[in-house]
């Protein structure tokens, strides 16, 4: 589905590690279901129907922010004791979505690729170790690199300045509208919504292309 595209041959890729790469959701519920093992509680059957109800809730929400609600929703007034533990095992997911590789190996040396990440660099780095995803970028930046974070306009505008781009042969790829799409909304970028086909496409952030998968990106991308 597509926005405003103008089909401009986009020369620079900026990935969002938590989701557009790494499996997220997956992550994000393997990360829970740990962490209430280690608290001595089980993740069963009602368990999953809180999770899951909780998903509609938070679904519009940052990174951030939908981590700390997960973790107040199960653990109330223990939540910043239970935070620790989460990121923890948040550390050992190192999923990746099923087409990323294919789609890497496709695009490396067409393309430039820079890789952005919504963690800390010990966090982020930990959950790529076992990954070949660093060997795909020339330029890595983590949470850590700056001052502010996305939305803020000033985390992509300092990869633009830094890596010497030009804006309009840019293209954000991510997952969270709140972060990623209205970041590159922000910092006046094209971006790619990667989102399940039912996923309403939003009026604002309004991401340029709305793809259910990377490797339809392709198509987009006029490699030759």
């Amino acid at each position: 589905m597509k926005g405003k595209v103008h089909l401009a041959k986009y020369e620079t890729l900026i990935f969002i590690l938590e989701g557009s790469l790494l499996n997220e959701k997956v992550a994000e519920q393997n990360a829970l279901r740990q962490t209430l093992k280690l608290t001595g509680r089980e993740y069963g059957p009602a368990e999953r129907i809180q999770y899951n109800s909780l998903q509609e809730k938070i679904k519009l929400l940052g990174f951030d922010e939908r981590i700390k609600l997960t973790l107040q929703e199960f653990f109330i007034n223990d939540w910043i004791s239970a935070k620790g533990t989460f990121y923890n095992q948040l550390q050992k997911q190192d999923q990746l979505n099923k087409d990323v590789v294919p789609f890497l190996d496709e695009v490396k040396n067409k393309v430039n690729l820079v890789l952005l990440t919504k963690e800390k660099k010990d966090v982020a780095s930990s959950r790529m170790q076992n990954t070949e995803l660093i060997n795909y970028f020339s330029a890595v930046y983590f949470k850590d690199d700056f001052a502010s974070k996305l939305p803020n306009k000033k985390v992509l505008t300092t990869i633009l300045q830094q890596q010497n781009l030009t804006p309009a042969t840019c293209l954000v790829i991510g997952t969270n509208l709140v972060d990623e799409i209205q970041g590159a909304e922000n910092a006046n970028l094209d971006s790619l919504w990667l989102a399940p086909k039912k996923a309403k496409m939003p009026i604002s952030p309004r991401p340029t292309l709305h793809l259910n998968k990377l490797t339809d990106l392709l198509f987009y991308l006029e490699l030759s």
